[in-house]
């Protein structure tokens, strides 16, 4: 959020699912926990604290990081609200920057890379760049423990190039 709290809400932006302009970090958390998703009143954007506190370690949690760019500040927000959870959780990231990140600042901390075809998926940004995080050239950054990608690409060149290195 705006304010630097952590929340569980799958898009950037609010548009596809809560029906308004705008990034999640553009609002509060207040603000954002006020936000009906799908136009249903009663389900909000929820913090990692409260998905935390209604799961209760009852079943194992893939936490994705989000993030487009080089800033890892959810890093250690993120870890921090996660600190004497007694669940099970790893996290994920499209984001190798993010998984670097985790990586220093708690190396215990299971990690995984996700990929999908950015060329194809990312009509923006850079060509080069996006083809370096499909093929997972930049895994030397975080080392995770695993990898994911996108079924819809399964066959890709760059992705199956990139695995070869490792």
């Amino acid at each position: 959020s705006g304010d630097g709290k952590v929340m569980v809400f799958h898009d950037y932006t609010l548009d596809r699912v809560c029906g308004r302009t705008g990034k999640v970090c553009e609002f509060s958390a207040a603000e954002l926990g006020k936000m009906p998703l799908s136009g249903v009143e009663a389900e909000c954007i929820p913090t990692l604290a409260e998905v935390l506190a209604a799961v209760d370690g009852r079943v194992p949690l893939l936490i994705e990081l989000k993030g487009e760019s080089g800033n890892t500040a959810l890093v250690p927000a993120a870890l921090k609200v996660l600190e004497g959870y007694k669940g099970l959780w790893c996290m994920e990231s499209f984001n190798p920057l993010l998984l670097r990140a985790v990586k220093k600042q708690a190396p215990h901390v299971l990690r995984g890379l996700l990929s999908t075809d950015l060329i194809k998926e990312k009509k923006s940004g850079s060509r080069i760049l996006n083809y370096a995080l499909s093929a997972h050239l930049l895994c030397f950054l975080c080392r995770p423990a695993f990898h994911a990608w996108d079924g819809k690409h399964p066959r890709r060149l760059a992705l199956r190039a990139g695995l070869r290195l490792f």
